[in-house]
Order: C-alpha cells, then sequence, then structure tokens
C-alpha cells in the first residue's frame, strides 16, 4: 500500500526564485568591484610607467646640465623656453633639447667650446621620450656680474592615452664656474 504524505519536503517556485535573485545581486556587484579595482591597477601601473620614463630622461638631461654652461637662452634673467642649447664641458657636445609636437628632442653635435656651440646649427633631432610630452624649461644661465650660478629647472607632463597624465620635475645647478668666471 502506498501512503501519500501531504506535506512534501522541499522548496517552492517563489523561495527558488528570490534565492536566485539574490545570488544574480552578489555577483554583479562583486564583479563590478573586481572591475573596478583591476581598472585602477591598470591605469596606476600606466601611470607608474610614465613617470619612470620621465625620470630616466630627466635624470640624463640633469647629470649633462650640471658640466655645462648654457648657450641659448644666453643671459639675462630668468626665463622660460621650450628649448635649451648647451654646451657639455665634460663630454665636449653640444646639446639642444626642445620640446615639441607632443616629444621631447635632442640634437647634438661635437664641439670645441661654448662659441663653437654658440654658432653650430644642430640638426637631425632623435626623440627621446615616450607618450606625449608637453612642458618647458625654466632657464637661468650662469653670469659673472652680478655672481649668479645658473640652473634650469625642467618640468615635463607625460601622458599615454587620454586617462593618466604624470607630471615630473628637476633643477639641476650648473657646476661651470670656472668657464664664466665665478
Amino acid at each position: 500500500m502506498i501512503r501519500k504524505n501531504p506535506k512534501l519536503k522541499g522548496f517552492t517556485l517563489i523561495e527558488i526564485m528570490v534565492a536566485m535573485f539574490a545570488f544574480t545581486l552578489i555577483i554583479t556587484a562583486s564583479s563590478q568591484i573586481f572591475t573596478r579595482a583591476f581598472a585602477g591597477y591598470r591605469n596606476t601601473k600606466y601611470i607608474q610607467r610614465d613617470i619612470e620614463n620621465a625620470q630616466f630622461i630627466l635624470n640624463s638631461i640633469a647629470k649633462e646640465l650640471r658640466t655645462s654652461s648654457i648657450v641659448n637662452p644666453a643671459s639675462g634673467g630668468p626665463t622660460t623656453v621650450t628649448s635649451v642649447k648647451f654646451y657639455d664641458h665634460s663630454q665636449g657636445i653640444c646639446f639642444n633639447y626642445r620640446i615639441t609636437g607632443g616629444n621631447l628632442e635632442v640634437a647634438k653635435a661635437n664641439s670645441t667650446g661654448v662659441s663653437d656651440c654658440r654658432s653650430l646649427s644642430l640638426g637631425g633631432y632623435s626623440v627621446v621620450s615616450t607618450g606625449t610630452v608637453t612642458g618647458d624649461f625654466y632657464v637661468r644661465p650662469s653670469d659673472d656680474s652680478p655672481l649668479v650660478v645658473g640652473k634650469i629647472t625642467i618640468a615635463l607632463q607625460v601622458r599615454e592615452g587620454s586617462a593618466h597624465t604624470a607630471t615630473i620635475q628637476t633643477t639641476a645647478s650648473l657646476r661651470d664656474y670656472g668657464n664664466v668666471g665665478l
């Protein structure tokens, strides 16, 4: 004989629908959190790469500037420019760095001194940056009247893509004391 139990154990359709709805909400919220976390991580990595590239470039320029004399702009008070020309006494090289068209570029040639560098017309620029670079050089040439030790502040904004921009700045003091009569 088969007995029918009027109270069968199990879930109703409504209970299953409520559980599935709650589970869907939790999964959707979790996926949004992970998506935003990964996007933030990716953005941070891009900014870090931009800063590392800019730091490498700025350190190289600063090292060259420390043993150099400014050729252009040659004299006067502090000025802000997008191009700076200098003669590196330690290497005997005339450099011209410029920020143009979203790039930081350099042209260089062997030179015998500041006056020779001043008359050189440098060409053959090569790009030394990655991404889009904007910024300027704040130049204060060394001067013997009044006695002023020169310095250059380089401020760059580097970006790859439109979502992030890295800003970096450095200042290099010139050590051309003997060359300008200090």
